[in-house]
């Protein structure tokens, strides 16, 4: 190049653009297709059940341990909802293994009247229902092996029925029904009435079953059930259990000690009365070994304070006890039981003095006749008399105080469950109109007027009978 020649002028850079190439023709656009309603609803309720149904699984793994815990409050019960009080529940308990048991005095025996009929495995082929009066009936004396005796202190006409009826809401109802009969049971007063017994028991019996109306009202036991699950209440009857369990001596829910205990030795040699594995009581040996002059003083004192046990005022027979006395032997009947009744009688003592003061106790000796004259009327099978002079071979000694009759005593009327059942099914029973109880002190014969005396003591009782019936 010369050297004077210009320099030459660049060349401008040529600019490249970088742009987006070119985009080929937009396609049409396709309209976004809309999901059917039902493959939503069945994928939605898809996965609704899967999840659920391994929440299910989860919660199932808890089930044994929450059947756990129900079953073990049910059946260790601590605070006795469901399975009744702890102390009528040892006795009931070794009851029912055979044992009889101690510290009668200081027994609840309506709670274990009760719990007996709840827990009793199988019905009893017959039981026996009445006061202490009735205790002394046993297995030996009635002649039944599975004899179990209901009785309880103090009965009235509501614990007789209830302990009936107890058996049969358990589904253990009996073939025989011994009832021994005490004459309040036809009394209509309040002074008939034990306040130990279950008036809330004897209305729900009388509204379901005999469909007498009365203020019965059936309980709530939804908030009662609702302990069961309570852990706090498992874990008390966890403690309770760990802490009873296999123990010789057994504590109540407040940790006093349950003082009823299997007798130990001969039970015919104890110091204090005991309760028998069938429900009998057997009184401690200084009582039952009293002579005739103890047990005529017993006697004595009972005379003035006789119509204080249940019979204050009574005057007449009630219509009302009579109508619910036949309603509730109907309804033994139509249970298939049959009903056996006794008059366990009084100590000659005490029925001599009553003769002497008829006026005093009308009602009293207007129940016999009547009584007789109903289970003529109905075939039923009656035994004894509460006049003892019409007992044959009866003595001082077979009772032991005024009010009750021993066992020796027992045997002297009652044949024993099956040859009263034998009896009934020949058609053989004793005539009950055929014995005549003393109503009024026996007028002195005069001389050669024996048969008039006769005649006219007869004439008297048909009469009596007569009035009680139209009574």
């Amino acid at each position: 190049m010369p050297a004077n020649s210009p320099t030459p002028i660049p060349t401008p850079p040529v600019k490249i653009h970088r742009g987006a190439p070119t985009a080929a023709p937009a396609k049409p656009r396709r309209k976004k297709k809309r999901p059917n309603p039902v493959i939503c609803f069945l994928q939605g309720l898809a996965r609704r059940l899967f999840f659920g149904t391994k929440t299910a699984f989860k919660c199932l793994l808890l089930v044994p341990i929450l059947v756990f815990m129900v079953a073990f409050s049910y059946n260790v019960d601590r605070s006795g909802l469901f399975q009744g009080a702890l102390a009528p529940r040892r006795i009931v308990d070794l009851m029912l293994e055979g044992y009889d048991v101690t510290n009668f005095e200081q027994m609840d025996e309506r709670q274990v009247v009760q719990l007996y009929a709840q827990d009793v495995p199988e019905a009893p082929e017959a039981i026996g229902i009445g006061s202490s009066r009735v205790l002394q009936f046993n297995r030996q004396n009635t002649g039944v092996d599975s004899f179990f005796n209901m009785g309880v202190t103090g009965a009235d006409v509501r614990d007789n029925m209830t302990s009936y009826y107890k058996m049969v809401s358990y589904g253990k109802t009996p073939k025989v029904l011994l009832w021994s009969l005490d004459p309040w049971v036809f009394y209509g007063s309040e002074a008939a009435f034990d306040s130990r017994a279950d008036a809330d028991l004897y209305n729900e019996f009388l509204t379901k079953v005999l469909n007498v109306p009365t203020d019965y009202e059936e309980p709530d036991k939804v908030e009662l059930w609702r302990a069961l699950a309570d852990p706090a209440y498992f874990q008390g009857n966890v403690d309770y259990y760990v802490k009873n369990h296999g123990q010789a001596t057994v504590t109540d829910d407040d940790g006093n000690t349950i003082e009823f205990n299997p007798v130990q030795g001969d039970p015919y040699n104890q110091t204090s009365t005991i309760k028998r594995s069938d429900g009998s009581v057997l009184y401690d040996i200084a009582f039952r070994s009293q002579n005739a002059d103890q047990i005529r003083a017993l006697a004595a004192e009972a005379c003035m304070s006789f119509n204080s046990v249940h019979m204050e005022g009574f005057e007449e027979l009630s219509q009302t006890q009579i109508q619910a006395f036949d309603s509730f032997i109907q309804y033994a009947k139509s249970q298939g039981t049959t009903v056996i009744l006794v008059l366990s009688p009084w100590h000659p003592y005490l029925y001599e003095y009553l003769l002497t003061e008829p006026d005093k106790h009308k009602g009293f000796f207007q129940v016999e006749n009547w009584v007789r004259q109903y289970a003529a009327d109905n075939n039923i099978p009656l035994y004894g008399s509460y006049d003892p002079t019409c007992i044959e071979g009866l003595q001082e000694t077979d009772f032991f105080d005024g009010l009750h009759c021993s066992g020796t005593g027992i045997e002297r009327f009652f044949p024993g469950v099956p040859q009263a059942l034998q009896d009934l099914a020949n058609n053989t029973l004793p005539d009950p109109l055929a014995v005549h109880p003393r109503t009024s002190l026996e007028t002195a014969p005069e001389e050669g007027s024996d048969t008039e005396e006769n005649t006219a003591e007869t004439a008297e009782s048909d009469a009596e009978t007569s009035t009680v019936q139209e009574g």
